[in-house]
């Protein structure tokens, strides 16, 4: 991934630098390719500056993850701490399943992430934004061998993108 994905290199309001890299990371990643542990921590680093405490719960969404990915979990402890915002009921399953992801925890992701599925549009943004925790959802149980379930998934939750889901290990029999 390039380096202008990176905070530095964008322009725009601090909400939209910070969401913006973090998902286009994170769905990098997902995809198959390489991302680098700097940039992590560069985002991180950015999301700590900008949105250190919680409360803007689409920010904390997308704060949660760079942490996760960057290995901070003193952020991570202090948000769990402290929620806030109309979703702060789901800060702490949130942060879980990014930790468990970032650790390749996949059982424990797949526990922390499930009772946020049915209810991760009140951390805010668009369906297309809403998709990276969709995705990472489905991410795990492609990790798990859980092919049944991500073919449900993708039928019920996104049949209009099924054939171009941008994470690796999707074969072409799971969205047929």
């Amino acid at each position: 991934v390039k380096d202008g994905v990176l905070p530095g290199a964008a322009l725009g309001r601090p909400i939209n630098i910070l969401t913006d890299s973090a998902s286009i990371l994170y769905r990098a990643q997902m995809a198959g390719l390489p991302v680098s542990a700097e940039q992590w921590m560069l985002i991180s680093d950015y999301a700590l500056q900008l949105f250190p405490e919680t409360g803007q719960n689409f920010a904390d969404l997308h704060s949660a993850l760079c942490h996760a990915m960057a290995g901070r979990s003193d952020a991570l402890e202090s948000m769990i701490a402290n929620p806030r915002g109309y979703a702060a009921d789901l800060i702490a399953p949130m942060v879980q399943g990014w930790q468990a992801i970032a650790k390749g925890d996949w059982v424990e992701a797949l526990v922390a992430l499930n009772p946020l599925m049915a209810h991760h549009e009140r951390f805010g943004g668009s369906r297309a934004q809403r998709d990276l925790l969709e995705f990472a959802y489905l991410n795990v149980l492609l990790k798990l061998d859980r092919q049944d379930e991500a073919r449900r998934l993708i039928a019920m939750r996104r049949p209009a993108i099924a054939p171009a889901v941008p994470v690796a290990g999707i074969d072409a029999g799971l969205v047929a």
